[in-house]
């Protein structure tokens, strides 16, 4: 599987400044840079990993993209969720082989190929896109990095208005999902999990507050993730001097069987109601 293909991205890093390219491999075309240039032709005689010269005597190292080096090196119009929120929401949401997931807010495709993945060919992912041109450009991305999906199927509409099936995981990237609550009472099933992305506390808070007025959440949970590189060189070993800080909140919840209003419980009797109660046995 280390073999280099034309038709496929490959990541060339460049030994003077390790600045990352990606480019898509094509028979006769090439790769031009202020080294100099590589052909493409050239590129595909190596394995993953290997080295090649620039036309100017500068190396690179060719890598196949990870997931990562693939979401954040593409050309985009749709902000993406990124990969330390995709990691959470999929860990939060217990996204494993065999559910049937449904997402809203396709964006780019990325968290798409998060979701596909972790499915791994069983189950279904269903896509609900408002924009149709996203829904295209999604398209084309998720089959260019993951390949051919039959098990997801992107539809162009509003799921602020309805929501057909029921699903096992919700995963939401909306600026208003608490539009979505309603719908959930019969889309997603018991048991099933949640998972929203939000920019701002006040959409947290508005969400949260539907949650709860719904009656049917539980587990309810509201955080960030702040990932803070360290450089490690030599005896020089400190965090960075920058992080990548807020992008976006997460709320967590699983539906559960509708919870009735709080019963006030029965008074205890005292001990000394019980001595007064209380027969000593007879003796035979």
């Amino acid at each position: 599987m280390n073999k280099i293909e034309y038709g496929t991205n490959v990541i060339l890093i460049d030994e003077e400044r390790g600045k990352r390219h990606m480019t898509k491999l094509r028979e006769g075309l090439r790769f031009t840079t202020q080294y100099g240039f590589i052909e493409h032709d050239e590129i595909v005689k190596i394995l993953d990993g290997g080295i090649i010269t620039a036309s100017k005597g500068v190396r690179y190292r060719v890598l196949k993209p990870t997931y990562i080096d693939y979401i954040m090196n593409i050309k985009r119009r749709a902000q993406i969720i990124y990969p330390k929120d995709t990691a959470a929401m999929l860990m939060e949401g217990d996204v494993y082989p065999g559910l049937n997931v449904l997402e809203a807010g396709v964006g780019q495709g990325a968290l798409s190929i998060a979701i596909l993945r972790a499915l791994g060919g069983k189950g279904t992912l269903t896509s609900y896109e408002l924009r149709e041109d996203f829904a295209g450009d999604a398209a084309r991305f998720i089959a260019e990095f993951y390949g051919e999906a039959p098990n997801h199927d992107i539809q162009v509409r509003n799921i602020y208005e309805s929501i057909d099936g029921e699903y096992d995981r919700v995963l939401l990237d909306l600026p208003e999902p608490w539009q979505v609550v309603p719908h959930l009472e019969k889309g997603l099933r018991q048991g099933g999990l949640l998972v929203c992305y939000l920019p701002t506390i006040l959409q947290v808070k508005s969400c949260v507050d539907a949650l709860r007025e719904a009656g049917y959440y539980d587990e309810i949970s509201s955080f960030e993730l702040i990932k803070r590189p360290w450089k490690v060189d030599g005896r020089s070993v400190r965090p960075e001097m920058w992080t990548f800080n807020h992008s976006a909140f997460l709320i967590t919840c699983r539906k559960v069987e509708k919870m009735l209003p709080k019963v006030k419980p029965e008074k205890a009797e005292t001990p000394e109601e019980l001595e007064e109660t209380y027969e000593m046995p007879e003796e035979e």
